[in-house]
This record gives C-alpha cells, sequence and structure tokens, in this order.
C-alpha cells in the first residue's frame, strides 16, 4: 500500500482526534483539573504536530489537490478554505504563545496570562481541527 494516498485520511483522523482532545482538555481545567488539562493539552499539541508534519510532506509530494466540485459548492467549499488557511497560519504563533504562558513554565506565577491568550487560541484551533475536517470531506467525500 502507498502512502501518499492515505495522507488525506490519516490527516482527517488527527484533526478529529486534536479537536476531540481540545475540547477534554477544556473541559479539564472548568474542573480545576490541571493536571489533567495539561495531559490533554500536551497530546493535543502533539497530534496536531503530526498533522503538521503529514500535511506538510503531503502537499511536497502531491502539490495543490483541485476542488472537484461545480455550481454553488465552489464558493462554499473556497470561503471556508481560505478562512481555514488563514486561521491555520495564526494558530501556531498563538499556540505558541499560549504554552509560554502556561503557568508550569515560570513556576510561583499565577494563571491570568495563559488564561486571556488561551480564550483565544481555543476557538481558534478547535475551528482550524474543524474546518479542515469540512474541507476534506467536501474535498475527498462528497466532491472527488
Amino acid at each position: 500500500m502507498e502512502l501518499i494516498p492515505v495522507l488525506p485520511h490519516f490527516q482527517a483522523a488527527l484533526n478529529l482526534t486534536s479537536a476531540i482532545l481540545l475540547y477534554a482538555g477544556l473541559r479539564a481545567i472548568r474542573r480545576r483539573d490541571r493536571a489533567a488539562h495539561q495531559k490533554w493539552m500536551a497530546a493535543a499539541l502533539l497530534v496536531s504536530a503530526v498533522f503538521l508534519v503529514s500535511y506538510l510532506f503531503y502537499h511536497a509530494a502531491v502539490g495543490n489537490v483541485k476542488f472537484a466540485g461545480t455550481g454553488w459548492i465552489r464558493p462554499v467549499y473556497f470561503t471556508i478554505l481560505i478562512a481555514h488557511i488563514a486561521l491555520a497560519a495564526i494558530s501556531l504563533p498563538l499556540i505558541l504563545l499560549t504554552l509560554r504562558r502556561a503557568p508550569w513554565q515560570t513556576p510561583g506565577t499565577s494563571c491570568p496570562p495563559h488564561r486571556r491568550i488561551a480564550a483565544r487560541t481555543f476557538p481558534v484551533w478547535i475551528t482550524v481541527n474543524l474546518s479542515g475536517l469540512v474541507v476534506y470531506l467536501l474535498a475527498f467525500h462528497l466532491f472527488p
């Protein structure tokens, strides 16, 4: 079995997994369980890093993938895709800044700086994951 054709499906699974892990991390911190929150978020970061490597490898090998849909779905698809790309571009710096401001990075500090940036990072990160899934479904399953 060749690796390249399987990568979009693998990447979709990684996106879904990351979204689930992010949600679990959010639930943990809302329960004030910092240890669980840290583990869920570290797992989400790891899964997202694997996704990024896989994505870069795939597009280095394949280039751009043409969207085959026609009619009304084209502007819908490209609107979602453009929003996804724009949010993905800002998500990495936001994620790294959020991680840098985590309280375990500077022991003895409180959480407000981390919490403030995380409140902006979480919706961007999870939207990137979910919009990536929509792009995948449209391009590879509904309009291949």
